[in-house]
């Protein structure tokens, strides 16, 4: 991918003077020609000296960065940076004078987000025009803050930014007074918002070992190049190069807003250690509970989650949801497949009675990953881990190419990120939109202990155009689970709406892998269903 005989020595010096001083790479500039350097009347903005830059170039960095040892990132005024909690973070505002792109010629302005206890690191920004980019340099200025803010620690040559707002358009919004549209800060993490307008959960530039034996890792963006979007047309085209222990790549990014957000990501890795698992277009989000019956404490809101289902669209053509569970004890799942034609973790639930909260669980955005070109074998990876309150993201899926990366490798991915009410490709089948539970066994008859009947609610037009007498719900469940009593129904009064259930009999407190399929004259009807049924979760209803 690039010429392994490159000169290589002075790359650590380049990646810490680019990190803590915001210069561009591998320059060895003068203190007479840093003196020359002004605010740019364009930007207002005070930039560096104009570097030669290419995406090209910043691939054969990273491939260079990852024969070196790994170098973290500084944590410039670290006591200090620990005490911008979220009330002081609040009282830091940058200023709407500074912002890129303000006036032109980019459509969209950009925004830099100060350190904080949550992000620590700093990261360097740069512009770029043509085959130039220039670095933007870090003043206090840019922010307004009190006399006595923490950031004001930050040493001086140090940048203060961990990351920066996409806002929308100048010349069609009242951009600085909206929220942004899309934002990248901490780590690899970067979110978006829907039509609705309203962020939730996040996707990742890259997972390490997040659910493997070794420990996991998280990779920064220690560095940004923007290219200007001249219309709103056109996609805001940010460049991206990620650092970590055991992996370096260089991203390109080119979103769009179109009301609903699109992102798409070309990304050449670098494995700078051998990975037992790597994960590819890591989308985190947060569940805690929904009407499902689960034994983690509840608070007054009927349901709480940015998403609540997994929904697969497999190499071979068939579509799969997964309700989403908050476990006893951490849980992973595994769906092998080759060449995937998507995933997503989705929330399905657009009632805002069902959760009777002003901060917009119904509004938030679902992503889905569309792979582009083929990703070969693997599996799409989902990591559920047991939470009590809202606070952190406890949910994570990813597709997990097959096998160990070993060091000295590169990979290419590309794919798009379609963040909407729900996936972009609909398929002419019904969706699972609900499960409820409740005791199992008939009425009017002895309950049978250890037994619980899982009710499935299903929506969709194909279901008016058929009937449900005809239907037949195929539930299989692993050897530990044994079936009963499975049924079909149609809501009344709702013939886009129906129902199945059946009685799910456990003794064992092993998970229970579950799989059903709603069929007519052996013709699926709707997706395909799988869950993970957790006894430990279920016995407020169990007889």
């Amino acid at each position: 991918m690039s010429d392994h005989s490159i000169h290589r020595p002075g790359r650590r010096a380049w990646l810490r003077g680019l990190l803590a001083m915001g210069v561009a790479a591998g320059s060895a500039r003068s203190l007479s020609a840093m003196a020359s350097e002004a605010v740019d009347a364009e930007t207002g903005l005070e930039l560096g000296t104009a570097e030669p830059f290419s995406f090209e170039t910043l691939i054969q960095r990273a491939e260079q960065l990852a024969a070196e040892p790994y170098d973290p990132p500084p944590r410039p005024a670290s006591e200090a940076i620990q005490s911008i909690n979220y009330d002081a973070a609040g009282k830091i505002h940058y200023r709407r004078d500074m912002a890129l792109w303000r006036d032109g010629p980019s459509v969209y302005p950009i925004t830099f987000r100060p350190l904080g206890e949550y992000f620590p690191k700093p990261v360097a920004m740069h512009v770029v025009a043509g085959d130039q980019a220039r670095p933007v340099r870090y003043r206090p200025d840019y922010f307004d803050m009190p006399s006595d803010s923490p950031l004001r620690a930050v040493p001086e040559g140090t940048s203060g930014i961990a990351g920066f707002w996409v806002h929308r358009s100048r010349r069609t919004h009242d951009w600085f007074e909206e929220e942004p549209w899309a934002t990248f800060q901490g780590a690899s993490y970067f979110r978006a918002v829907s039509e609705t307008g309203q962020v939730g959960m996040s996707a990742r530039g890259i997972a390490v070992n997040t659910a493997g034996e070794q420990e996991e890792e998280f990779p920064d963006f220690r560095a940004f190049w923007f290219e200007p979007a001249a219309s709103e047309g056109e996609p805001v085209v940010v460049h991206a190069l990620l650092d970590g222990p055991s992996v370096t790549g260089a991203y390109r990014i080119a979103l769009r807003s179109r009301g609903d957000t699109e992102i798409e990501v070309e990304k050449h890795l670098f494995v700078r250690k051998t990975i037992d698992q790597l994960g590819i277009a890591p989308l985190t989000s947060m569940y805690w509970y929904t009407e499902t019956p689960n034994v983690h404490l509840r608070g007054w809101r009927p349901e709480v989650h940015d998403s609540d289902t997994l929904a697969i669209w497999n190499g071979a053509g068939e579509r799969l949801a997964r309700p989403l569970v908050n476990p006893p004890s951490h849980g992973y799942s595994a769906f092998a497949d080759q060449n995937p034609r998507g995933f997503g973790l989705l929330q399905r639930d657009r009632d805002f009675s069902h959760y009777l909260d002003g901060v917009g669980y119904e509004k938030r955005p679902s992503v889905w990953v569309e792979p582009l070109g083929d990703w070969g074998e693997g599996q799409v990876a989902l990591v559920e881990l047991p939470t009590n309150d809202e606070t952190f993201d406890n949910i994570v899926a990813f597709w997990q190419p097959a096998g160990s990366q070993l060091a000295g490798s590169a990979l290419t991915y590309r794919y798009r990120l379609y963040w909407s009410e729900d996936e972009p490709f609909d398929p002419d089948l019904a969706r699972a939109v609900s499960l409820r539970a409740g005791p199992g066994g008939d009425f009017g008859k002895p309950r049978i202990a250890d037994t619980v009947r899982l009710v499935i609610g299903w929506q969709g037009a194909r279901l008016e155009s058929v009937d449900p007498e005809e239907a037949e719900f195929r539930v299989e469940a692993s050897p530990v689970g044994e079936i009963s009593n499975v049924r079909v129904r149609q809501v009344a009064g709702h013939p886009d709406r129906w129902q199945t259930e059946f009685d799910l009999h456990v003794t064992e407190d092993a998970p229970v892998e579950l799989r059903g399929e709603l069929r007519v004259d052996d013709e699926p009807v709707a997706e395909s269903w799988l869950y993970q049924y957790h006894r430990q979760a279920f016995r407020e209803v169990m007889p």
